[in-house]
């Protein structure tokens, strides 16, 4: 069972993993688990939307993009606040391992602003945060070795590094380490197997595969020359699978995931047709082994935990009924002891006044003497033992009471007489009935609750059983072109326009036609709108153009500098070129406009959210607020403000509860900058 990444896990995950570069940080979580946390960065990617990074650390180590729901704290630790101070917000321009460690290395920039975050797969696995000189920032756990320290403030060090590089296993002076590596003399008499794992820091089960490849004994010491050849050539031909070949797939044994791994292996051939799933995507697989597995855990252990509970009260309320059976045996007993004393009075008060007497002229040792010499003594036969410390005689009285003949043991106290012994343990026999009553009242309390637990313990249970096996991905919709952009409809128009330089870049190339109208503003930081006129030449009346205008002014900067209307200006299709002037260079997302601007002036910066019927459903958008009081179902007036997003995004999802709104459609549709409600 795979419970982490191994380095060639980590090489083929990082691959897949180039798909979140130029994604920005949203927000940063820390789940705990029974086995240690789950480091979870929400990620939003520009034409793809939200995505979450999960990095297992503790037993489970593990990085890839989940698409299973977790049960977010609400109360984020330091390390996550620091996270999301430092990084929120921030690009990440490249995912890469260290030197085929189990080590990822995230870099994340914003013009001045650099980080790294490090992903330690190794031990019990960290996350690390350092600034642009590579000091630690704040780790997730501090750790201190002979040859570095993770502490704040302290210059990070990575751990000591193998001295040949899987990637580079074309330079002869690869194939000139490898043969060292059989010359070591700490490797003379080790299995070809072991050394190869040490020599490329390789799980067991890859080393076998490589020695598979060479056709090599993996057993074999001492190799000779061209069996080293052979795996050596056996390595290369590994390697260029994990760098080139990835075939991911899942070994499963009764229907149970047992491993998982991204390349074809030799140990899989024989596997038979249930025994083994494929996958397009190798993080798809380690999130469906990884996510799915720790989720069942949980459900397990909630599972052990209410079952844990129904035995305790079991135990409690087993107990409780031992208690009443003693209580009712003492209580009965004492009321023997009484009644006996009672039957025999004046021979109990003859035996206490004989020994009272005998007192006086001998100590207890000779009393104890008389009474062994005379055990056919009618009187004195009755006494089982003195205990002269407490003042106490045992003794064997009987009586006839017309149901047979009843007999006990029974203690008397030397300094009282017959009824007052008679009194002590009546007193006590009522004193254990008043305690069975006691523990009754217990007993109903304990099998009340005993029942509750049993109900709930097959509620949950079946609660937990479905929901272990209708463990999901999280629902994705599926969205159209012009949702991942800003857009709307105005007077029947489609209007699009950019979010960033990404989409600003991606909107002019590929979805801007001929007798297309674009829009922009004076300021940079603006995206183009555009006017979908799907080929008319026309250009649209001038009402529709002064709202597209707010509609672009809105979706600028202008709104998180909360002026309150800009100018705008509007061109054709073939005025914008990306080639710039001589000697002159032009930033992502940026186009040089030739020709005559015509102008808006004063365009009102005023939007409506709301919900649209547009294509065949129901989308949510926003609007300038006189098309959003036409055309949307249900619109709220927003206005920039100091609200934020993420609380303006609850009220919003309060005020669209009705309809099947999420977060991310809110904050896809939502101009730059802070934002609030207006009141109408």
């Amino acid at each position: 069972m795979k419970t982490e990444m191994t380095n060639v896990d980590i090489s083929a995950a990082v691959s897949e993993l180039q798909n979140v570069i130029n994604g920005k940080l949203d927000k940063a979580f820390l789940v705990n688990n029974q086995d240690g946390k789950e480091l979870i960065l929400k990620v939003h990617i520009p034409e793809i939307g939200s995505r979450e990074i999960a990095i297992g650390l503790g037993k489970y180590k593990y990085i890839t993009l989940t698409e299973y729901e977790r049960e977010k704290p609400r109360n984020p630790p330091s390390f996550v606040m620091l996270l999301r101070k430092h990084l929120k917000n921030i690009k990440i321009t490249s995912v890469a391992q260290h030197n085929f460690d189990r080590i990822i290395i995230f870099n994340f920039e914003w013009n001045e602003l650099k980080y790294k975050l490090i992903i330690e797969l190794f031990g019990d696995g960290n996350a690390i945060l350092l600034d642009s000189e590579d000091k630690i920032i704040l780790p997730l756990k501090i750790e201190r070795w002979s040859t570095r320290k993770i502490v704040p403030k302290e210059i990070y060090k990575f751990p000591p590094q193998k001295d040949l590089d899987p990637k580079n296993l074309d330079y002869s002076l690869a194939k000139k380490l490898f043969l060292e590596e059989f010359e070591k003399e700490e490797n003379k008499d080790t299995e070809a197997v072991r050394i190869i794992s040490r020599t490329f820091g390789l799980a067991g089960v890859y080393s076998e595969e490589i020695c598979l490849n060479s056709e090599i004994d993996k057993n074999l010491k001492n190799p000779k020359n061209e069996d080293i050849e052979k795996l050596f050539e056996g390595s290369k031909s590994f390697f260029k699978k994990v760098f080139g070949e990835l075939k991911p797939k899942s070994t499963l044994k009764n229907g149970e995931f047992v491993n998982i791994d991204p390349i074809d292996l030799k140990i899989h051939e024989n596997l038979k047709e249930n025994e083994i799933k494929h996958y397009e995507s190798f993080l798809t697989a380690l999130d469906e082994y990884f996510s799915r597995f720790i989720m069942k855990k949980e459900i397990k252990q909630a599972e052990s935990k209410l079952q844990k509970l129904v035995k305790k009260q079991e135990r409690i309320l087993k107990s409780q009924l031992d208690t009443k059976d003693k209580y009712e045996k003492q209580s009965v007993s004492n009321h023997k002891r009484g009644d006996l004393i009672y039957a025999n009075y004046s021979l109990v008060d003859e035996i206490v006044s004989t020994i009272k007497d005998a007192r006086e002229k001998m100590d207890w040792n000779g009393i104890k003497n008389v009474i062994k010499e005379n055990k056919t003594h009618p009187i004195l036969s009755k006494i089982i033992n003195v205990n002269e410390k407490n003042a106490e005689l045992t003794l064997k009285l009987s009586a006839d009471y017309g149901n047979g003949l009843i007999e006990d043991t029974v203690p008397v106290d030397l300094r009282k007489n017959a009824f007052e012994n008679a009194d002590i343990v009546y007193q006590k026999s009522k004193k254990f009935k008043n305690k069975v009553q006691g523990v009754i009242e217990a007993l109903k309390i304990s099998e009340k609750k005993l029942a509750e637990l049993k109900d709930k313990e097959k509620l949950d249970s079946e609660v937990l059983k479905e929901k272990e096996e209708n463990i999901k991905k999280k629902e994705r919709k599926v969205l159209k072109w012009y949702e991942k952009l800003k857009w709307t409809v105005i007077g029947g128009y489609l209007i699009v326009a950019g979010k960033d330089a990404t989409t600003n870049e991606m909107l002019i190339k590929r979805y801007v036609e001929k007798n297309d109208i674009v829009f922009h503003t004076l300021m940079e930081g603006a995206p183009f709108t555009i006017i979908r006129t799907e080929g008319s030449e026309e250009i649209p009346d001038e009402n529709i153009m002064f709202e597209v205008a707010k509609f672009a002014a809105s979706h600028s900067r202008a709104w998180k500098l909360g002026i309150g209307s800009a100018d705008v200006y509007w061109v054709r299709p073939d005025q914008i070129s990306k080639t710039a002037e001589s000697g002159e260079y032009l930033k992502k997302g940026a186009f040089v406009i030739r020709g005559k601007r015509n102008f808006i002036r004063s365009a009102a910066l005023e939007l409506g959210i709301g919900t649209l019927n547009y294509d065949g459903k129901l989308r949510l958008t926003t609007a300038p607020e006189s098309i959003a009081k036409e055309t949307f179902e249900k619109w709220i007036l927003l206005k920039p403000g100091k609200l934020k997003k993420s609380d303006l995004v609850k009220e919003l999802l309060k005020e669209f509860s009705d309809f099947e709104v999420d977060d991310e459609d809110i904050l896809r549709a939502l101009p730059p900058g802070e934002t609030e409600i207006k009141l109408k």
